[in-house]
């Protein structure tokens, strides 16, 4: 039987790496997948790692910053190359699904000329999935609330939704913080984890290290990285305060579920 996992394909924070994909992670049950997100690099980590993209049934993205969408039209591109039959779902936040029917034509991927249906979902604060595989809820975070002054004075429609991701499967239960504005995001989702997915490029850290000492996690994965510098800081963080169920992120990564 296949096995089940949570793949890191890319775990590069905002500004590339050259050793990294920005974000993009895959969960695998049953032989099938969910793609979260797809930012830079994620089409060539996804084809380093032996995936097929005729086995991606669903895709969600978190938010629409382009480090964790920018490949999305490419994903596409690459299914139809691929010829694939099978429709796709993909779960968009839902400011999102309009300008990316337009995207689609601008490059000249729309519905009519793909192999396959791209159906596209808007979806929000409490959104659940739930399939006979696994089971997915969204949360909005405040990660881009920030713009609202500037969205609202710039006249656009756009909201700042950003989401973070706690994905079941069976018993087991992971979280994934996407990029958020503070640690506080998330503190109601950790508990009772297999896995913490969670960036540090945007959160005060001691709050959330004074927490994990405490919380009921299996292993705390940190993603969304910089340079070798900001790997040693995060390590040497997480050493001081007496954590040792916590690693840095690599691509090519894999989480047993």
């Amino acid at each position: 039987m296949p096995r089940t996992r949570f793949t890191i394909l890319g775990s590069s924070a905002g500004l590339p790496q050259a050793d990294r994909a920005t974000s993009g992670y895959l969960l695998t049950v049953g032989g099938r997948h969910l793609l979260v997100d797809c930012g830079g690099g994620i089409c060539s980590s996804f084809r380093r790692r032996g995936f097929n993209p005729r086995d991606v049934d669903r895709i969600i993205i978190s938010h629409t910053h382009p480090d964790h969408c920018c490949e999305l039209p490419l994903f596409l591109q690459m299914m139809y190359l691929m010829k694939r039959a099978d429709p796709v779902d993909i779960y968009l936040p839902e400011e999102f699904v309009e300008p990316f029917r337009a995207l689609q034509a601008a490059m000249y991927i729309p519905p009519e000329k793909l192999s396959f249906e791209p159906r596209l979902h808007g979806y929000g604060d409490g959104f659940t999935l739930d399939t006979d595989r696994f089971t997915l809820v969204a949360h909005a975070n405040n990660h881009l609330a920030h713009n609202t002054d500037l969205f609202d004075r710039l006249g656009w429609p756009n909201r700042g939704q950003s989401h973070s991701l706690v994905i079941s499967v069976g018993e087991k239960h992971l979280l994934y913080s996407g990029d958020i504005k503070g640690f506080d995001d998330i503190r109601h989702l950790i508990d009772g984890c297999e896995y913490v997915i969670t960036e540090t490029t945007h959160i005060d850290m001691d709050p959330f290290l004074t927490f994990a000492q405490h919380a009921d996690v299996g292993r705390f994965i940190i993603t969304h990285l910089a340079d070798d510098d900001n790997v040693m800081q995060i390590n040497a963080a997480f050493r001081k305060a007496g954590l040792d169920n916590f690693v840095c992120a690599v691509d090519g990564m894999e989480l047993p579920l």
